[in-house]
């Protein structure tokens, strides 16, 4: 029986070499991983930084605590055999900025068509409280009592914004098979 040397055994024509963003960006598809995306390049940092609006944070100074989910992913790539180099905390801060100030005034006019509806809604759910409140046996008098204040307060909230949430996440940094290092975002959670 003839063995056959390791280079005979090797198709060489395919073979690939997976570098290592592919790799958790493959995990990520396989688990479903929605947030996981790249989030740029470059070596790890040894102290914080701010960037763009961005926090980075070296994951052994973030004074906050870290979702167990995101260690488990951690977990995942490092069990997976990936060699992680380093791992940051990215806190996206443009929306804790003092916005910009504008000329135009702090107030804005609310078209009466959506006035109107509002009142109406407002109205709707206020009778249909008081209808179960009354049902209850408890006086329904004391919410007719309450009523102007539930719109007042329901018509100043609809003037305002929804302002956009920017949320931490966890990036690990990993070789990009290019001599260079990736940062992969692998977790978002919400303060």
């Amino acid at each position: 029986m003839s063995i056959q040397p390791v280079t005979k055994q090797v198709r060489w024509q395919d073979f690939m070499v997976v570098n290592e963003v592919e790799m958790v960006l493959e995990i990520a598809a396989r688990q479903g991983w929605d947030d996981c995306e790249i989030f740029g390049s470059g070596d790890m940092i040894t102290e914080p930084q701010e960037t763009m609006g961005w926090d980075l944070i070296p994951a052994d100074q973030y004074k906050y605590s870290i979702p167990t989910e995101a260690i488990s992913r951690l977990h995942q790539l490092i069990n997976a055999g990936i060699q992680v180099k380093g791992v940051i905390i990215a806190d996206d801060q443009r929306s804790r900025q003092e916005p910009e100030p504008s000329p135009e005034p702090r107030f804005s006019l609310i078209p009466l068509k959506t006035i109107l509806s509002a009142i109406g809604k407002v109205l709707l759910k206020v009778l249909t409280v008081a209808a179960i409140v009354a049902l209850v046996g408890v006086g329904a008098i004391v919410l007719l009592y309450l009523s102007p204040f539930i719109l007042l307060f329901s018509l100043m909230s609809m003037g305002q914004g929804t302002s956009v949430e920017y949320d931490p996440k966890l990036v690990v940094l990993v070789d990009d098979g290019q001599g260079g290092t990736a940062w992969i975002s692998l977790f978002t959670w919400y303060d």
